[in-house]
């Protein structure tokens, strides 16, 4: 869902201000520390009631002041969040929500910064969330499984730590098997949707750079879950956590047989990572049909001009509300041609401009 307007009240530095937002392209200039990505973060933090930049978003309050507050409106919706130093209150259309996740499934929204570069050569936790978010707002199903497993597995792990009511593993077992299965096939389907859409409609960014997406189950090839879990259980009350599962899985990224990060420059990683990211914003987008939200702060920064036009290039053929960050006041010459809004943001202040 697309934002149209956003209020925003004692929030980092920035100036308490509304500003109303292009329903495709968004320009954001200033120079470094004026306030470009806190703008960007206000926008996220009130679309998912947390920050990209930090994990508590009470650190997002104005140093002299209580609390923020932000407000926004969205195509079909209006939403609002309140934060001070100890609590936060979310609102829909007026109407207090007490589930995150209420909000979070009715603006998906995206981010791509210095840290979206990792998903190649960090954790595969980071690529476990890459994959989730896409599934989140695509499939019905996986939130109440998720939900489901994390609550097994916190039970599960509980057991194992203290070591007490061991004879409840096998309960706990049982109970971690089902949405265990579900997300599985979720994450193998959509890892294989991954493939199909990247080679369909984003080949032409990795420029002859082969790509191949491999999902890898979090337990080991020769055995099932159930199998799994049974086998690993004396490891697992010994070291007092749950070693296999699908909290263990991860995404093979590979090109010519080998792994990304071991052969290709960091230029053409920062390329498969862009692609891959591609990928899921166009599944999300057209499961939903609505724009999906996409931050780009500083990607100047990162790529060279010729890839920067080829991103801008499909970003112009698919459903997205962009907000694009960059310290000169230059509109991407893929762009020059579309209606779009700017904004110049100095010492926190935000004021429109208007580009000729």
């Amino acid at each position: 869902m697309a934002i149209s307007q956003l209020s925003l009240t004692d929030f980092r530095n920035l100036k308490s201000t509304t500003l109303d937002f292009d329903r495709g392209f968004n320009l954001i200039s200033g120079d470094n520390g004026s306030g470009k990505t806190s703008l960007l973060e206000a926008i996220y933090v009130l679309c998912q009631a947390q920050s990209f930049r930090t994990h508590q978003i009470k650190q997002c309050i104005n140093h002299d002041k209580s609390g923020f507050l932000l407000f926004g409106r969205f195509d079909g919706f209006k939403a609002g969040l309140a934060r001070n130093q100890h609590k936060l209150e979310i609102r829909i259309d007026g109407e207090t929500i007490k589930r995150r996740s209420e909000l979070v499934k009715k603006s998906p929204i995206q981010v791509v910064n210095a840290d979206s570069f990792v998903l190649i050569e960090g954790s595969p936790g980071k690529r476990r969330a890459f994959l989730d978010w896409c599934l989140f707002h695509v499939e019905p199903a996986y939130a109440e499984n998720w939900r489901r497993f994390q609550h097994a597995l916190k039970q599960r792990n509980r057991l194992l730590k203290t070591k007490q009511d061991l004879k409840q593993l096998d309960y706990w077992d049982q109970y971690l098997l089902e949405p265990s299965n579900e997300l599985y096939v979720m994450r193998k389907q959509y890892s294989e949707k991954l493939q199909l859409v990247i080679r369909d409609c984003f080949e032409e960014i990795l420029e002859g750079i082969p790509l191949a997406i491999d999902y890898q189950q979090g337990w080991p090839d020769d055995t099932d879950l159930p199998q799994s879990l049974e086998r690993s259980r004396e490891r697992d009350i010994r070291l007092g956590f749950t070693g296999e599962g699908i909290h263990r899985d991860d995404l093979d990224l590979r090109s010519n047989g080998i792994r990304v990060g071991e052969v290709l420059s960091r230029g053409q990683s920062k390329r498969v990572c862009l692609v891959l990211l591609l990928a899921v914003l166009k599944l999300v987008s057209d499961a939903s049909h609505s724009p999906v939200i996409l931050l780009i702060d500083d990607l100047h920064s990162e790529l060279d001009q010729h890839a920067q036009q080829l991103i801008y290039r499909q970003l112009l053929q698919m459903d997205l509300q962009l907000f694009i960050s960059n310290i000169e006041q230059v509109v991407p010459a893929a762009i020059e041609a579309k209606e779009f809004k700017m904004f110049h943001v100095e010492h926190g202040i935000i004021r429109p401009r208007i580009f000729s």
